[in-house]
């Protein structure tokens, strides 16, 4: 280094400490030194006169930061918020199913108590109510002279794989007004997870006969309602029928070609014989179900005694008949009832001249009339009534004991003895013929291969058989 460089740079940093020593002094704080790195030098510094040194100002003392407020980010004003009602909940898809029967019987009764069809409507579901039937439905809920029995205010009807019928039993809020006891109809439905849903709500069949006219004599208040009800609103009304001794109605329900008035007539004395009432929980059981055809079993009761018949259904021109009655097993019950005992009981057998007849059977040398023969007369006047040119013909038989004359006279005072009662109960006298036929006609043998007597087989011969020529 020479003098000439020697000296600027010391010069140099004189004048730097210098100003470094005023800066702190005025600022009272420590500052580093920064020094001029010496690379930064020119290197033909010494060649002219000496640069000027740059000048450094010292920095202006610190200010306190001003704070500015924090602008606020931009966001989309939320909307006003408007009183509106509250928007319901979407509907649960198993909101109306239950998980027994028990349940949603209960549920409708409630609506039912409160006099709430709205309610009862929207608890059944949007169609299950048919709207032909709709008004009659809200009139039976919100009617003040009906009210659901207290006792019994539901009962299982029917049971099948498609699902279950129920009825809700309403009865006259005042007895005295005599109003007969109603139902409602309800069809469950089995829902996947064994849930019940509430399929259709629907009413039975009326039974009270309508008046009969010249032009429709025997025109029951069934008939119209029949038109369009299902088959097992059919066979209920039929078995109810027969149960109270409805000829009207079991007539208008059932198919005349397959099913011959003997025979209803013949099953409603079975009936009445052995006191049977339907059963008040789960009366029918179906058996069998298609489009077109359906078997029912009617379960009838009588103290401890419990029997069934059996009815089949078809349709008729897309109306649901009764085309077929089996009764066997309540004769079979009511002849284990009988026992023993000296009068054999079978209402009905095959005529030889073809069809069926009515038998009423009598005491061992006796034309009176039983109280039971009296009460199966009382269904034959009951049918005879229908109609003025219902005709019936009675044929009286005698077992074989005694003289061919003696029988002939007994069979015919037998013969004449129904007749009689018969007009006695309403019938007029043209309407009932009669024949005697003494011991001609046995049904059964009156003596055994051996030639000894045959009491049971004499019982049976005992009779007085009544066609109904209609």
């Amino acid at each position: 280094m020479n003098k000439t460089t020697a000296s600027i740079f010391f010069g140099i940093i004189l004048v730097g400490a210098t100003i470094s020593y005023f800066t702190l002094k005025d600022r009272g704080e420590k500052k580093d030194l920064v020094l001029t790195p010496l690379a930064n030098v020119p290197a033909d510094a010494g060649k002219e006169a000496p640069a000027e040194p740059a000048k450094t100002e010292a920095p202006a003392p610190e200010k306190a930061p001003e704070v500015k407020p924090i602008a606020p980010v931009a966001t989309t004003p939320p909307a006003p918020v408007k009183d509106e009602p509250a928007k319901p909940a979407p509907a649960d898809p198993v909101a109306s199913q239950f998980k027994s029967p028990e349940a949603a019987m209960k549920a409708l009764a409630e609506k039912i108590g409160a006099k709430d069809y709205p309610g009862f409507s929207s608890l059944a579901g949007e169609g299950a109510i048919d709207p032909k039937i709709e008004s009659e439905v809200k009139a039976l809920i919100e009617s003040p002279d009906f009210q659901l029995d207290a006792a019994k205010p539901h009962v299982e009807i029917s049971k099948s794989a498609e699902g279950l019928r129920w009825a809700l039993n309403f009865v006259p809020a005042n007895p005295a007004t005599g109003s007969a006891p109603r139902q409602l109809y309800t069809d469950l439905s089995v829902m996947p997870g064994e849930a019940l849903d509430i399929a259709k709500v629907s009413l039975p069949l009326a039974l009270t006969p309508a008046p009969r006219t010249a032009d429709s004599p025997t025109e029951s208040a069934a008939a119209p309602a029949a038109q369009s009800a299902d088959a097992l609103t059919v066979a209920h009304a039929f078995s109810k029928a027969v149960i109270t001794r409805d000829f009207a109605t079991a007539r208008e329900l059932a198919d005349p070609t397959t099913v011959t008035d003997e025979r209803v007539a013949a099953l409603m004395i079975a009936v009445e014989e052995g006191k049977f009432a339907l059963k008040a929980d789960r009366p029918l059981v179906v058996t069998l179900s298609r489009d077109d055809i359906t078997w029912v079993l009617a379960r009838v009761e009588s103290g401890s005694m419990a029997s069934e018949f059996a009815v089949e259904l078809g349709k008729i021109d897309q109306v649901w008949k009764v085309n077929g009655l089996t009764f066997s097993k309540v004769l079979s019950a009511l002849s284990e009832a009988a026992g023993a005992g000296d009068v054999a009981y079978s209402p009905i057998v095959e005529d030889p001249s073809g069809g069926d007849s009515l038998v009423l059977y009598f005491e061992f040398d006796d034309a009176g009339l039983t109280p039971r023969t009296e009460r199966q007369l009382g269904i034959v006047a009951d049918i005879l009534k229908q109609g003025a040119e219902r005709v019936i013909r009675i044929n009286g038989h005698a077992d074989a004991l005694g003289s061919d004359d003696y029988n002939v006279n007994l069979s015919d005072r037998r013969a004449e003895t129904i007749r009689q009662t018969l007009i006695r109960l309403g019938v007029k006298p043209e309407q009932v013929v009669t024949e005697a036929f003494g011991a001609a006609k046995p049904r059964k043998p009156n003596f055994l291969p051996d030639g000894s007597d045959n009491p049971s087989g004499r019982s049976q011969n005992r009779r007085a058989e009544v066609l109904l020529d209609f």
